[in-house]
């Protein structure tokens, strides 16, 4: 059965600190995790994700902290975690190559068939297949 967006996976509510009151979590993807899409779009302030092997409580301004602030980056974290921390995620995709910083505006691009940085149009180096190699090296060419 497919998960609509909007589906709340789990239940976390926390106090005024922060601390978690209550946590169920559920199946999903790969583990057992607790995700609201509702509180990542709507309501900032309020638990969306706590993972399979932590009791960190993420919320919104947490995946933009990771995500320098990029909207549309954030989302994409937030969509595809399913078990694992979002800074783990995040660890992953820099090592995959599959997202890179630009060298010259520190904006965070996503590298898959990009060759020059969607906000700024610096060149993106791919003479390497080496992910790890590839996550360094953004550079400009004027």
């Amino acid at each position: 059965m497919a998960v609509k967006i909007s589906e709340c996976i789990g239940i976390c509510k926390v106090d005024r600190n922060g601390s978690i009151t209550e946590l169920q979590r559920e199946f999903f993807g790969q583990g057992w995790i607790f995700k609201d899409w509702k509180a990542f779009h709507e309501h900032p302030n309020e638990p969306c994700y706590v993972p399979e092997l932590s009791d960190t409580v993420y919320m919104r301004d947490d995946f933009m902290s990771l995500c320098n602030n990029q909207e549309e980056i954030a989302e994409k974290l937030f969509y595809e975690v399913d078990w694992q921390s979002p800074s783990a995620l995040m660890y992953e995709w820099e090592t995959d190559g599959e997202i890179n910083t630009c060298g010259q505006c520190g904006k965070i691009i996503l590298t898959y068939d990009v060759h020059k940085c969607p906000h700024c149009g610096c060149s993106i180096s791919d003479n390497d297949s080496s992910s790890a190699e590839k996550q360094h090296s953004s550079s400009c060419n004027k």
